[in-house]
């Protein structure tokens, strides 16, 4: 396993490619909040760089985050608690699993998909990602209540998993 510590999760520019029709909820099975995100990760599509170690991926909102915004929150308690998580990205052929060693130190596993598996280890310090990914959360969020796609109360309960420990 690599021992490194680095670990990002950025927002980078503006993305004007639609490769995917707009979200629709015809049985309206989604909440206004989850329509809302949704919405905006495709009106306001960005390149999202994610690093670990000296591996680098160019994802976007829509159609990379805009499958897993709903679970991060849950899948940050799960950190929280000691618990491991799967963070699946299809549409880019990636897949991180983070697992907790102890304490304070996670085991990720970076696996890329397509003719072959690439795979590869590394041991990232467990504050550091809570706080990058409750950081990013709260950038989407934040802006989706900035372009009235979401309220400052469905913000705060989007959140709220992700919330049940402070010391994080």
């Amino acid at each position: 396993m690599n021992s490194t510590q680095n670990f990002s999760l950025e927002l980078a520019e503006i993305c004007n490619e639609n490769w995917f029709l707009p979200p629709e909820d015809p049985l309206e099975e989604l909440s206004h909040s989850e329509m809302g995100v949704r919405r905006f990760c495709f009106e306001h599509n960005r390149q999202v760089i994610l690093e670990i170690g000296d591996k680098k991926q160019e994802l976007f909102l829509d159609p990379d985050f805009i499958l897993i915004l709903e679970e991060l929150p849950q899948k940050i308690s799960r950190l929280v608690r000691d618990k491991k998580i799967e963070i699946s990205f299809p549409e880019s052929w990636l897949t991180i699993y983070i697992e907790p060693v102890d304490s304070s130190t996670l085991k990720c596993t970076w696996r890329e998909y397509g003719e072959s598996i690439a795979e590869e280890e590394f041991a990232l310090d467990k504050y550091q990602v809570i706080k990058i990914l409750k950081v990013f959360l709260d950038q989407i969020l934040t802006k989706s209540v900035q372009g009235g796609y979401i309220t400052s109360t469905e913000k705060d309960k989007f959140f709220l998993p992700s919330f049940k420990s402070r010391k994080y």
